[in-house]
């Protein structure tokens, strides 16, 4: 038997190049073209792009703690940078590859031995990054304090 998992939000034209983000149950964000497309845009509001490599470190973070637990590994602390490159492609822009960068922190070198094969695992099982078409690397360093 197949598990499946459902998620659903809609979106609705506000202004311009300006929509809505909602999904039941939780805040409604405006989102809008990216700055480099749109210039005049407000500054303020998210752009599809932004969400993009937001949910990628999002899951990326949400994995750790539950893998970490797995391995019965202990972390102190926990920092996840994404940089994106968007590129012309054959069919309009997309992104090229993403690279994460991830800084965690641990008081043992038992738990940092963990901590490297739980980075790799985080990775490895992260939904979103395995959804995606471009490559996604990982880039993670085990800081013992």
């Amino acid at each position: 038997m197949t598990e499946e998992h459902v998620y659903e939000m809609k979106s609705r034209w506000v202004k311009e190049k300006i929509v809505t983000i909602e999904i039941v149950g939780k805040p409604t964000i405006e989102c809008a073209s990216p700055i480099d497309f749109w210039p005049e845009r407000p500054p303020d509001l998210y752009s599809p792009e932004d969400l993009f490599l937001a949910s990628v470190v999002a899951c990326y973070g949400v994995s750790i703690p539950g893998i970490a637990k797995r391995f019965h590994a202990e972390f102190n602390d926990f920092e996840v940078k994404a940089k994106a490159n968007l590129i012309k492609g054959e069919f309009g822009w997309e992104f090229e590859k993403i690279s994460i960068s991830a800084k965690i922190t641990v008081s043992t070198n038992k738990d940092k031995k963990k901590m490297t094969k739980v980075a790799e695992r985080a990775h490895r099982y992260c939904v979103v990054a395995n959804s995606m078409k471009c490559p996604v690397d990982i880039d993670a360093e085990i800081i013992l304090q």
